[in-house]
């Protein structure tokens, strides 16, 4: 396609151009790792917290510890904390449980504060790189007192593409930060509805003493 020769092209002498191809290609390393970290952590949670909730209320509470250091993901690790706690009382079991969500949340919202950045940064990287064409291009039109449509045009036409590469990397990346956001929260949100709930049914099964 010649929009990305023209980009290429334009990569050799322009640095705005050099700092937006840096940017797409750490946008797609943080988007790969964090691909990589839910996809090492993906767990069915609904599933999970029906089986949970079952053991508790049979009272097998040996059976969810067991399941609690089947995994490292973000909800094993805090139902971990869950089970090895299980006998402080309500306030400071609850206590350590929220802690330890929170400190799941931020593993799980690692880097996103990158990609939000490059999605924010890269359309003015090429709006930078618009403007300073438009200045040079008609800049060598006073100087050299030479240039028509066809000159005019393509001089433009090249400094525009700056910004089409800045937001053909800002959308995509802020899809992509949206994306795990959403999906960080849903998962603190269901880990700490299925503590709760598990605490809950503890006092029902006889599991804790009120």
């Amino acid at each position: 396609m010649w929009i990305f020769r023209e980009l290429a092209n334009m990569a050799r002498t322009s640095y705005e151009v050099q700092l937006l191809f840096l940017t797409s290609i750490i946008g797609l390393a943080l988007f790969f790792e964090r691909m990589w970290f839910y996809a090492r952590n993906r767990v069915s949670l609904d599933r999970l917290s029906e089986r949970l909730l079952h053991l508790m209320a049979n009272g097998d509470l040996d059976e969810i510890r067991r399941i609690a250091y089947e995994r490292k993901t973000p909800f094993h690790r805090v139902l971990r904390v869950f089970v090895e706690n299980f006998d402080l009382s309500e306030d400071l079991l609850m206590g350590l449980v929220d802690a330890e969500i929170l400190r799941q949340r931020e593993r799980m919202t690692k880097y996103l504060t990158g990609l939000a950045t490059i999605a924010a940064v890269s359309p003015l990287l090429g709006l930078y790189g618009t403007v300073t064409g438009l200045i040079e291009a008609f800049h060598q039109i006073a100087v050299t007192g030479a240039g028509g449509p066809e000159v005019i045009g393509r001089g433009i036409s090249i400094a525009l593409l700056t910004t089409m590469f800045g937001l053909f990397i800002a959308i995509p990346t802020l899809i992509v930060h949206n994306y795990f956001s959403r999906k960080a929260g849903e998962i603190a949100a269901k880990t700490d509805a299925t503590i709760r709930e598990l605490l809950i049914i503890s006092y029902k099964a006889q599991v804790r003493k009120s």
